[in-house]
Parts: structure tokens; C-alpha cells; sequence
């Protein structure tokens, strides 16, 4: 029976496409037009007159290509190549281009429009056996990809892939573009032949003619491979995504390519000076950096690129698909920071036993104030066990150049960056752990502050320097208001009581007031906070929150997961609220909690195994608060 149906319903559509043919036909020979058809019939015609004669038609000529070639679209029985030569011969390559893509733009416009009228009713028309998995397509991610390759496989109908395109969830603008362009290269090619064949002799004409045919056969003998490999291709991008991660061989080129564009944007962004006290490095070894700016990699990268470093950088940019398997290709770690991650462990124990070099930050978060914030014990056991040599590329002056809370690069400014070997692999396995971490220690702090002391030619001329700042200074020494500040300029002010503070261009507040720099008053507010904590032994901070987790798609890093109340006490950590749609309580036990980490302005995070947790509050001022918070409850924090 619906075989049946479909059978009437191709004939019906078969005999309106007649009747349209049959109309446009008229149409174009209508007034004098007959006469001039006649010609064309006319003995020992040349190919200029030919051409001549056809542009004589006018614009009865060009509205019947136009249209003829919008009938193609809509009706799959209805060959384009001659349509498309004949606008070759009348109006060459350029204007005839032109003239056929309007009318295709016309026919996947009204196939777009005609599928949101009638839905799968015209799927009784476009339907045709053809061995692509359209269902699953229809959901791939890369979605525009697939509708581009689909126009490479012959025998589908151009009509049959705008109809797959418009069933999915793609917009006009992004349908129209696709489908045009899917299109545009065959389009061209009979054009460029009808253009041909009236520019060029015969001959050249027929062999290129020849050469298109061959091609379109071998394209034809090959299709159940090319049809095979888009299903796989498709099959493939349906795979959920994971931030999984087993480390491999950085690809060399897109190594090599990424490593040239960071250097072009350091050259014009700052005065980089690299340092190297090391006349022969391992490359069976570890590196490690402190972690004042979040392009630090960047300068580690351009100093140690022919050595093709593993990087260990944040599993929550491996959420995004694109980002994390260009990073999967360099070769690039994915960590969940400061969480029992056992594959991270396996990864950089694999690099390690490949004689390769793993480059890591151990601090495991950006630098607040430019100053070093200490490295968890499990990480620098981990160092100390490695059994191969020790680097540190300590770098200087990248906080002043790109601060965490700051709007962007301060132009040239200076940054600098020494090399140099802590541990041989000899030395490393007769030191024992404890004098190692203290060497450690030793060998990765730093102090912007006073290094900039050391250079009093430095200047930041930014005319924003403040900006940002609030996200780090939200408590007022003056009235004691918290999340009050704002910025403009190079001055922070609390909209409670009005004081106001200034920066110079050194990073330093004007006449002292009401601290020297931004490290002294950061201080303070850390000071108020532990004494808080130690006085109450209930202390406890909470705020509304929205939540966040790993993007389901990787067509982003994070999803909106729900919204609830956060509360950090000396217990832990507790989430209450919903979590997907269901009411859920979870909490992180202190000894979880070794820090949280934040994001000025943003939010504040936790990981679970290779989950985040990533809460954003209503005042995103406080997330500073809640760093500073779990830092001093570590001592009291309850197993």
C-alpha cells in the first residue's frame, strides 16, 4: 500500500514538473523570441553567433535559467549539467555562475521552507535508496561537515540533501550557506564548460569534457567506499565525546605550527628574554614552571619546542571536542586539579617511561598576587619518584604583563625566563623527600613585587590597569563592605563608603593608600578571614549558586546543570539544589578540599574524579572569597 502511494505521489509530482517545463519553455519563447529560437537551427552557424543569438533572448532568458535551474533542485528526475552549459554558452562563466546560484538559492530556499509546511509528509517524494545512515546523521556532531561531504557522493540528488538539511536542526542562514556551497563547485563546472566550449576550440572543449567523465566514473565505480567511509565518518562524530585521554607522540607539525603562532603573539605582545643556564637538557625529564599567567605555556613552549614537552594543563578545556583533540594531538594532559586523577597519573607516568620530557606547573593554579602559593605534597612526591632529571624554568614578570584579574596583555611589557637543572637523575634518587620538597620550594618562589623592586626603569602604561581588580580586593578596609568595589581606570572604589584607591604604574597604590600594593591588601583580607575561622569554630560561608558541568556535546566546554546553595565550613564542602533535573546533596569532605579553585569574577570549582563541579554565585565578586576561605580552613578541615 505505501508503495503504491508513493509511486502516485512521484507521478503527480513527474506531471507538474512537465507542466512547469512545458510553461517555462513558452514563457522563453514568447514575443519574438520564437524567431530568434529558429536561428540556432540555422546552417553554418558559428560559435559567436551562437552566443550572440542566445543573449537576444534577454531577460525572458535569464529568468528561464534561473528557473530552470531552481527546478532541478525541486525535482531530482530533472538532470542540471544542461541547464548549466546552455548558461555557459549565453552569458559566460561569470553572470552564467551567477544566474544558475540564484535559482538553486530559490529552490533550496523553497525545499526549506516547504519541509517546516509538511514536515515528513515529504519524505514520501525524497525518498530513494541510498546507503547513508540519514537517521543517525541527522544528530552528528559536526553536522555542517557531513552535508558538505553528502554532495560528493554521486547519485544523491541535490534536492535530497536539502531536504536532509532542512529536517535537522539547522538554521536558514547556516542551511542556505551549505547547501549553496555544496552545489557551487558542479555548478561551476558546467558552466565553465558551456563557457569553453564557445571561448576554446572543439577540441579542447571535448578534452576536458573527457577528462570530467573519467573522474565522474571512477567517482561512481568508488561510491560504496566513499558512501562507506562517510557512514563511518558519521559514526564516529555520534561517539559520545569524554575528556578521556591516553597520551600519545605530539603530531610534530601541528606542534611546530601552534609553537610559531605563540611566538608571533608574544613577539608583538612583549619583551620576551628566555635564559638558559643548562648546556645539555634531558629529554627524559620533568620541567617544571611557576604559574604567574595563563599563556605561561606559551613561553615554555618556544623555549623547550624542539624538545616536544608534554604538557599538563586543565582537564575542563578537554570538555570542548575541537580544543581537547587538538590538544590530544600535541601530545597535551588533561588533569582534574587538585582531585585524585589516577588516568593523568598513568599519562605522565607513560611519558616518563618513553624517555619524553612532561611539562608541568605544580603550583596547579594562576598566581592570585604574583607570588608562589606552594605545591601540594602528592605532586612533588610524585616528581621526587620520577627517577629522571629535575628542570625549573622559573619566569618573571609574566603576572605584571597578563595578571590573572586583568583585561588583557599589557603591551611590551617585559617578561623573562631562566632555565636551569634542580636535580640530575643521579642526585634525585640519593636525595630523600623531605630535603627535595624544601629545595623544591626554594628553587620555585617568586615574588613579582620584589622583582619588579629590582627593576625601577619597569612601567605599566595601560590606561585600565585597575580593571578586574575587584574580583581580587572585594573587602574594604575602610568600612569593611565586601563585594562593594568597582574599577575604572587605574582606580578601585567601594560604592558603600566611597573611599578610593589609585594605582601607579607600577602596580603600587598611590601614596600607600590604603595599602602599599595589591599583595598587602589581598594580605589583609586573608588575615581577616583566618581570624575569623579560628574565633568561630561554626564559621561557615554560603552562597545561591548556578551549576555547571562538562559539556554533554563538546560542542562547549560546560552545560548548565542546575542552581542551589553552596556552604564551606570545617567539614567541606556541601552543594544542596538541583543537579540535571533532580534534587540532589553533595558534599566534598575536607580532605577533598585541598584548595578550591577560582576564576576572578567568575566562579569557583571543584573536581570530582573527571567531573567539575563549577559554581558561579550571584556576586561573582566573592569567588576570590571562597579561595581565600578553603585556604584557611585547610587546618581545621574534618577527614
Amino acid at each position: 500500500m505505501k508503495n503504491k502511494k508513493v509511486s502516485k505521489t512521484k507521478i503527480i509530482v513527474a506531471i507538474v514538473g512537465v507542466l512547469l517545463l512545458a510553461g517555462i519553455l513558452a514563457f522563453l519563447l514568447s514575443g519574438d523570441n520564437l524567431s530568434l529560437f529558429k536561428e540556432f537551427f540555422r546552417k553554418g552557424i558559428t560559435q559567436e553567433e551562437i552566443r550572440e543569438i542566445a543573449q537576444k533572448f534577454g531577460w525572458r532568458g535569464i529568468v528561464s535559467i534561473g528557473l530552470l535551474s531552481m527546478l532541478q533542485v525541486i525535482l531530482m528526475f530533472l538532470p542540471a549539467e544542461p541547464v548549466q552549459v546552455v548558461a555557459g554558452v549565453s552569458y559566460g562563466l561569470g553572470y552564467g555562475l551567477l544566474i544558475c546560484l540564484a535559482g538553486v538559492i530559490v529552490g533550496n530556499t523553497i525545499i526549506y521552507v516547504a519541509y517546516k509546511i509538511f514536515g515528513t509528509r515529504m519524505s514520501e517524494y525524497y525518498s530513494r535508496k541510498i546507503d547513508v545512515d540519514w537517521s543517525s546523521a541527522k544528530t552528528v556532531w559536526g553536522l555542517s561537515l557531513v552535508v558538505l561531504l553528502l554532495y560528493i557522493l554521486p547519485a544523491i540528488p541535490y534536492g535530497m540533501i536539502c531536504f536532509f538539511a532542512a529536517s535537522t536542526n539547522l538554521k536558514y542562514p547556516r542551511y542556505i550557506i551549505l547547501t549553496v556551497l555544496g552545489s557551487a563547485p558542479s555548478i561551476l563546472i558546467g558552466v565553465a564548460l558551456g563557457h569553453l566550449a564557445i571561448t576554446a576550440s572543439i577540441v579542447w572543449a571535448a578534452v576536458v569534457f573527457a577528462v570530467l567523465v573519467v573522474i565522474i566514473i571512477i567517482i561512481f565505480i568508488k561510491k560504496d567506499k566513499l558512501t562507506a567511509k562517510i557512514n563511518q565518518f558519521i559514526k564516529n562524530r555520534n561517539t559520545p565525546y569524554t575528556s578521556d585521554t591516553e597520551v600519545r607522540k605530539p603530531n610534530k607539525f601541528l606542534y611546530s605550527l601552534f609553537v610559531f603562532v605563540c611566538n608571533v603573539y608574544l613577539f608583538f605582545k612583549f619583551k620576551v628574554k628566555y635564559k638558559n643556564t643548562v648546556k645539555k637538557i634531558e629529554k627524559s625529564s620533568i620541567v617544571l614552571v611557576n604559574h604567574g599567567a595563563f599563556i605561561d605555556f606559551m613561553y615554555s613552549m618556544k623555549l623547550l619546542r624542539k624538545y616536544y614537552p608534554h604538557v599538563i594543563t586543565s582537564r575542563m578545556y578537554f570538555y570542548h571536542k575541537f580544543m581537547g583533540s587538538m590538544m590530544k594531538k600535541g601530545g597535551i594532559i588533561p588533569k582534574s586539579m587538585f582531585a585524585a586523577d589516577f588516568e593523568s597519573a598513568k599519562n605522565c607516568m607513560r611519558v616518563i617511561k618513553n624517555g619524553e620530557m612532561l611539562l608541568m606547573m605544580p603550583e596547579a593554579r594562576l598566581s592570585t598576587v604574583g607570588r608562589y602559593e606552594g605545591i601540594q605534597d602528592v605532586t612533588a612526591k610524585f616528581v621526587h619518584k620520577s627517577g629522571v632529571s629535575v628542570y625549573v624554568l622559573k619566569i618573571h614578570g609574566d603576572y605584571f604583563a597578563m595578571p590573572k584579574w586583568g583585561d588583557g596583555a599589557r603591551r611590551r611589557a617585559r617578561v623573562e625566563c631562566t632555565l636551569s637543572q634542580l636535580y640530575s637523575a643521579e642526585q634525585l634518587a640519593q636525595t630523600d623527600y623531605d630535603t627535595f620538597k624544601k629545595s623544591l620550594d626554594e628553587a620555585m618562589y617568586y615574588d613579582e613585587y620584589e622583582w619588579l623592586k629590582e627593576r625601577p626603569e619597569l612601567k605599566y602604561k595601560k590606561k585600565t590597569l585597575a580593571k578586574g581588580l575587584e574580583g581580587v580586593l572585594y573587602k574594604c578596609p575602610e568600612c569593611g563592605s565586601e563585594c562593594t568595589g568597582e574599577t575604572s581606570g587605574r582606580k578601585i572604589r567601594c560604592t558603600a563608603c566611597g573611599a578610593e584607591a589609585e594605582l601607579d604604574m607600577r602596580y603600587s597604590f598611590v601614596g600607600s593608600k590604603p595599602f602599599a600594593d595589591i599583595r598587602s591588601w589581598y594580605d589583609w583580607q586573608y588575615a581577616e578571614i583566618e581570624k575569623a575561622v579560628a574565633e568561630d569554630e561554626n564559621y561557615a560561608l554560603e552562597s545561591k549558586v548556578k551549576l555547571k558541568h562538562s559539556s554533554k556535546d563538546g560542542k562547549k566546554c560546560l552545560r548548565d546543570a542546575g542552581e542551589g546553595v553552596c556552604r564551606l565550613d570545617r567539614s567541606g564542602l556541601t552543594y544542596k539544589g538541583t543537579d540535571d533535573g533532580e534534587e540532589v546533596e553533595v558534599h566534598f569532605n575536607g580532605n577533598q578540599v585541598y584548595r578550591l579553585l577560582f576564576g576572578v569574577n567568575e566562579d569557583f570549582e571543584i573536581y570530582l574524579g573527571k567531573e567539575i563541579y563549577y559554581f558561579v554565585p550571584e556576586d561573582t565578586r566573592e569567588c576570590v572569597k571562597w579561595y581565600l576561605c578553603s585556604t584557611a580552613l585547610k587546618d581545621y578541615f574534618k577527614g
